[in-house]
Formats: structure tokens, C-alpha cells, sequence
């Protein structure tokens, strides 16, 4: 079989713009070896009720945006005919889905929709992963990519096109004449031999990502993989518990190679802003950054931002970021109940080191936000009102907080099961839009409240608290006074 053809589904959530570094790998890797590669993508259906800015907008977390003016609005179209349509009109040989546990749903309606015309697919993404024995029930589903994905769908394809048995592929999971082929892990991929991102199977709409409340083109870069961190409420648990005996998940690429691809990037598509794939930019050897700042400043000079651990900041980290051009940082709180912190989330941080780290950024005037999370298992009214509290202390420019989500690879996710607080098939939600779990000590219907008014907590002083407590119901009374409090939170901070 010489023509080739792979139809790879981007099972995005709804307007999320920001493209992603891994499936313009793997469409680099399908081209490299000889394959055709289109992609459907999900991402301009209305396939919610609120996109996860426009949910972040709601609750006071970032200034509102126009994709509008852009162009950019969802779909009337139905994402199931559409993708139907193509499949029929391209007739592909492989399909390959990529989705994560909240999308997964959509994505197993859509390989239903067309598991008439029998065409092999594949799915994979973090959510295969960790729960391959649920995603391969669907009657749509041929095969499942447990962990990396480059080098098994390139073999997968060669071995397609060659008439070869497909079910003796490292990473792969098959189905064989009513029977499941699970085959072990392979090595974690050398990143270095990875070839530069292919966008060209992207919606030019896919560029345009708001941040800071501009829109702007941006671009994002895989300079991690991984995490050092082990974090229990974090997916990277899962995969270093995977890859464990393997070498181990976590893996840098290389600085030369990386700012290479910006540049080419950034000429090619006229990039006005970098996003770095980072889980904890600064938490790598001083010579790496300081190589990175080099090369970044001569040959890309962008604004770009980075995700960073507080003990990772220190007056010469934050001094590099500032003669590279980092123009915004998001720093880990998560919570501020040092108990919960060290035991149930596995961050042995101090609040002091917290504090450091945020009086060190707004020092640089580097613009800071910090991500809170609330709804844990084990956690308590009060001990979000610790997070707030904390927050109150170290004052960052953007107030960002989400629910927990307990997604199946983070080791926290097994407590939840076993407390029963969700099922092994519970699909969690987006932690942008709702809590997921109901709890003995805190109900989805508070957690709610809190999201909403977190930001009003925090900002405003403690006299206005117990009326701050009156807009987190849900209800006529309770949401006029939340919008009153919206629109002069929106004049003090985010005007």
C-alpha cells in the first residue's frame, strides 16, 4: 500500500485555541514516515455551555476577551455530521484520536459515528493511558497508545502498509479475535530525535490565544516532558509511575534545537507570543537557562510565559527572566494548608518560601499569577479560607483558581475512588467549569460559591466578608450581588 492516509481527531474542549505541542509532533513523525495526514478538530463546535476563558472570565479570574472581532465563534454546524462527512469524503486508513478525560466522550461518539465503515483507529492521550481497559470497550475502538505515541503510530502505520500483524506493538493495546493484546512500554523517546512541530494541519484560527486580555499569536513549545515534581493531584504521578522503571519520565530538549524552532516559527506564522510547554520552567541547572536566555534573545525575542515552582525562584532566576523578556509567570500555591499541602498533595513547600517567591516577582515587575486549587479530598472550608488567606499575603496580580479534578493517572484519584467519592468510570469535569465530587465535608454546591467569590476574598478586606458570603449562592439574590461586587472587582484590578 503506497498511499497512506491518517486522519488524526483533535478532541479539544471548546474554544481552546492554544495549539498543542504533541499532536504537531505527531503529525511531523506520520509525514516524516510517508503517510498523509489531515486532522479533524473540535475545538470551533459548541460542544459546551462555556469555554474554559469564558468560565475563568465569569469568575473574576481574567480580563474578558472578544474572539469575536476575530472571527472567532463556535461552529452551528454538528460536530458528529461534519466528522462523519470527512471521514467518508477522505477515506482514511488509520483514524487516531486524541482526547483527554473530559473530551473523551465526545471523542468515542465520534469513532461510533463511523465504526460501520471499519476503519482501524487508534486512541490515545493522557486518559488512554491511565484507563485503557474502559477506552478500548468501545465498540469504535480498535486499538489503544498507552503512554508516548511517536515511534508506536509510526510502526503502526509502516506495519499497515506493509499487511503486517499490528498487534505486537510496544505502547499499543489491541483488539484480536475477541481477545485484548496488551503489549509492555517502551523506552521514554529521546526528544532530541523528534522533528520540529507540523502546524500545517491546524486551523490558522487555532494561533490567535488570549492572554493577559489580548489576543495574540502564539506558539507553544515543548521544552520539558514531564515533571520532577511528583505531585498526587498532577496526571505526571501517573506517568512516572509508568515509566518508572524505565529511566523515568522526565526529560529537557535541547536548548539549541528548541530556539531553532521558535525562530522558524515565529517567521513562518508571524508569532507575536511564546508559550513554553514548562512544568516548572526554572527547575533545571543554571547554565540551561542561562544558554536558553542567550539564544532566545538573539534569535526570537518574543514575549513569552512560563509555569514555575515557588522554591525554584530565586533573585537570579527572576533577574534572567527579566533580561530574557518574560513578560508573565504562573507560581504554584495550589493550597494554603501547609498540612494538606505536605501530606495529601505531596508539596513539601513552606509558606515562607510562598512568600519569598512572590515578593521576589512583584519586585521585577514581571506581571504574576497564582494558581490555587480548591476541592480536595480531605479539605475543608477552612482550610480554603487558609489558600485565601495566603493569598491575601503575597497579593498577585492575577488570582487564578480551579477546581480539583481528580483525572485518572494522578495518584490522588485512587483515594477519591476508594473513599467513594466517584466511580472507576467517572469522567472528571473540566477544572475551569465545575467541581467534579460531592463530599462529606464540602459539596460540589459550595465548592461552587467558593470558585466564584475566591477572588473577591482575597482582594477585598474582611469587613465585606460576610456580605462576599451572600454572593456565593446561587440564587436571584445572591447573583445580583455577585454581579454588583463583578463589576467593581473588574474596575479596582482588572482595568
Amino acid at each position: 500500500m503506497q498511499d497512506f492516509r491518517v486522519l488524526l481527531i483533535n478532541c479539544n474542549t471548546m474554544l481552546d485555541t492554544l495549539v498543542t505541542a504533541g499532536i504537531g509532533i505527531l503529525s511531523a513523525c506520520l509525514k516524516n514516515s510517508g503517510a498523509e495526514v489531515k486532522m479533524f478538530d473540535t475545538t470551533f463546535y459548541k460542544t459546551a455551555a462555556l469555554s474554559g476563558d469564558e468560565a475563568r472570565t465569569t469568575a473574576l479570574q481574567v480580563k474578558k476577551t472578544n474572539f469575536a472581532d476575530l472571527g472567532i465563534i463556535p461552529e452551528e454546524g454538528d460536530v458528529v455530521e461534519d466528522f462523519v462527512k470527512l471521514v467518508e469524503s477522505y477515506r482514511p486508513h488509520l483514524l487516531g484520536l486524541s482526547s483527554i478525560e473530559v473530551t473523551h466522550p465526545l471523542g468515542t461518539r465520534l469513532l461510533n459515528a463511523v465504526s460501520h465503515l471499519n476503519i482501524p483507529s487508534i486512541v490515545g492521550g493522557p486518559y488512554a493511558t491511565f484507563a485503557p481497559e474502559i477506552v478500548i470497550r468501545e465498540k469504535g475502538v480498535h486499538m489503544v497508545c498507552v503512554g508516548e505515541g511517536e515511534e508506536p503510530l509510526v510502526e503502526l502505520c509502516d506495519k499497515m502498509r506493509a499487511g503486517e500483524d499490528v498487534t505486537g506493538i510496544a505502547n499499543i493495546w489491541a483488539k484480536k479475535n475477541g481477545k485484548i493484546i496488551r503489549n509492555p512500554i517502551r523506552k521514554p523517546i529521546n526528544l532530541k530525535s523528534l522533528p520540529e512541530q507540523d502546524w500545517e494541519v491546524y486551523d490558522k484560527r487555532r494561533f490567535w490565544k488570549p492572554m493577559g486580555g489580548k489576543i495574540s499569536v502564539t506558539g507553544t513549545f515543548e521544552m520539558n516532558r514531564g515533571c520532577p515534581y511528583t505531585c498526587t493531584f498532577c496526571i505526571n504521578s501517573g506517568y512516572d509511575e509508568l515509566y518508572g522503571k524505565l529511566g523515568g519520565y522526565y526529560r529537557e530538549q535541547d536548548v539549541d534545537r528548541l530556539v531553532d524552532e521558535m525562530a522558524a516559527k515565529k517567521e513562518k506564522y508571524e508569532l507575536a507570543y511564546v508559550y513554553l510547554v514548562a512544568e516548572s520552567f526554572l527547575t533545571t541547572t543554571r547554565e540551561r537557562i542561562e544558554r536558553f536566555g542567550k539564544l532566545f534573545r538573539e534569535k526570537v525575542n518574543l514575549p513569552f510565559w512560563v509555569e514555575a515552582r515557588p522554591e525554584s525562584i530565586t533573585i537570579d532566576k527572576v533577574e534572567m527572566l527579566k533580561g530574557i523578556g518574560c513578560e508573565g509567570i504562573s507560581v504554584g500555591v495550589e493550597s494554603g494548608n501547609f498540612e494538606l499541602r505536605k501530606n495529601i498533595l505531596g508539596r513539601n513547600v513552606s509558606d515562607k518560601t510562598i512568600i519569598k517567591a512572590f515578593d521576589l516577582l512583584r519586585d521585577s515587575k514581571i506581571r504574576v499569577s497564582a494558581n490555587n486549587i480548591i476541592g480536595f479530598p480531605t479539605e475543608t472550608r477552612e482550610m480554603i479560607f487558609d489558600t485565601i488567606r495566603l493569598d491575601r499575603r503575597i497579593q498577585p496580580d492575577g488570582v487564578m483558581v480551579s477546581f480539583f479534578s481528580p483525572y485518572k493517572g494522578a495518584t490522588l484519584r485512587d483515594m477519591c475512588e476508594r473513599e467513594g467519592y466517584i466511580k472507576d468510570e467517572t469522567i472528571a469535569e473540566d477544572y475551569r467549569l465545575r467541581p467534579t465530587m460531592d463530599m462529606p465535608q464540602m459539596s460540589s454546591k459550595e465548592l461552587a460559591g467558593l470558585h466564584r467569590t475566591f477572588p473577591l476574598y482575597v482582594k477585598y478586606p474582611e469587613e465585606e466578608w460576610d456580605d462576599i458570603r451572600l454572593c456565593e449562592a446561587d440564587t436571584p439574590e445572591g447573583n445580583v450581588l455577585f454581579e454588583k461586587y463583578g463589576q467593581r472587582y473588574i474596575r479596582d484590578f482588572m482595568s
